[in-house]
């Protein structure tokens, strides 16, 4: 009652703002609900839809999966694969076991002065254990894959591979038979071939067999011939005086020559080895001075013997063989030696005797005296 008309003026504006807000979120309202009930109708549609999609998309994969389950190239894929796998991860892991424990060894053999040695061990076992988690892993997937691949690519293609195999098949056996009606006819043809060279060859053989025969006749002759004639060449040789003298002289020779070479080597060697005994002497306290003495000696001994032996053997053979044929001469020269001698010996007598009638006569006639032959 004590509100002015103004301030009724006031509210009743406010009032009508706020119904028209009310009425705006009420038309608001209703319109999300109508939109909310719309989303929600359509996502049960679609939930459905979703759902019979997925059902769908299951059955299909179950389908595929029984379908690849029960196929024989993923069942020979997949056992290829596992045996790849298998194969190569156990070569792939001894590889990395060696090559990983050689790694780990040479790495920790860098510290190794700082660890007393025991770094090498740790490195090679821990080298080891990382070769073997990388080597089978890696040759594992490689067999696993190479394996599986090779595996389903032959098993896809086993039906080219059996048309390859009958086609390799059919043409071996093709070649087969050419081969052997070649062989048969090449057979016949060599065996008719062979009939006429062995008759060509007999008949060689037969002309060649007399000839041989001929000729080994003579050649029995010849030799026969040759044999008489070296059996008496070699009478004659041992029978000649001067071959006998040369042996005779050469064993002569060698013997004395042996000897005295032997003699000489073992004086010489002895003086030799005791000289080189001497240095060694005060660290021996003298013993080697008689070992050296014998080693020496007998060294000498034994070259001294084969030198004089072959000097003397050679010396006196050339030396029996000059003065045996030169005997005649030698025997000349002798007798003329001898007649020169008793030549200058009657010259000495008569050359003697005129010198003394000479002195005697000087002498005589010096005295006055007579000479012997005057008194006479």
């Amino acid at each position: 009652s004590c509100a002015t008309p103004g301030s009724q003026r006031a509210s009743g504006f406010q009032a009508r703002k706020c119904g028209k807000h009310a009425r705006r979120a009420t038309s608001f309202m209703d319109a999300l609900k109508s939109r909310a009930a719309a989303a929600q109708e359509r996502a049960a549609v679609r939930a459905v839809v979703c759902r019979k999609r997925a059902v769908h998309i299951g059955e299909e994969a179950m389908k595929r999966g029984a379908a690849i389950a029960s196929d024989r190239g993923v069942h020979v894929a997949a056992a290829s694969a596992a045996g790849g796998a298998v194969g190569m991860g156990a070569a792939g892991a001894t590889v990395g076991v060696v090559s990983g424990g050689v790694i780990g060894a040479a790495v920790g053999a860098v510290p190794a002065v700082f660890t007393f040695g025991l770094s090498i061990p740790i490195g090679a076992v821990v080298g080891s254990g990382v070769g073997l988690v990388f080597g089978g892993s890696v040759g594992g997937a490689a067999g696993f894959v190479g394996a599986g691949a090779l595996g389903y690519g032959a098993y896809t293609k086993r039906e080219d591979i059996s048309v390859a195999a009958a086609k390799c098949h059919a043409k071996t056996m093709e070649a087969y038979v050419l081969a052997t009606q070649r062989v048969a006819t090449c057979a016949a043809s060599g065996r008719a071939r062979a009939a006429e060279v062995i008759a060509a060859v007999r008949q060689r053989v037969l002309a060649s067999t007399a000839l041989a025969h001929e000729r080994a006749v003579a050649a029995k002759q010849h030799a026969a011939a040759r044999a008489t004639a070296a059996k008496a060449k070699t009478i004659e040789f041992v029978s000649d005086r001067t071959v006998q003298v040369t042996a005779a002289s050469s064993a002569g020779g060698a013997a004395v020559m042996g000897a005295g070479g032997a003699a000489a080597g073992l004086a010489s060697g002895s003086v030799v080895g005791a000289a080189v005994g001497l240095v060694p002497a005060l660290l021996t306290f003298g013993l080697s001075i008689p070992v050296c003495t014998m080693v020496g000696g007998a060294c000498g001994l034994a070259s001294g013997a084969a030198v004089g032996g072959t000097a003397g053997a050679v010396g006196g053979g050339a030396v029996g063989y000059s003065v045996f044929t030169k005997r005649q001469e030698i025997t000349a020269l002798r007798e003329k030696t001898i007649s020169k001698v008793g030549e200058c010996s009657q010259y000495v007598k008569q050359t003697a005797s005129h010198s003394a009638d000479f002195v005697r006569t000087k002498i005589v006639s010096a005295t006055g005296g007579t000479t012997p032959q005057d008194s006479d």
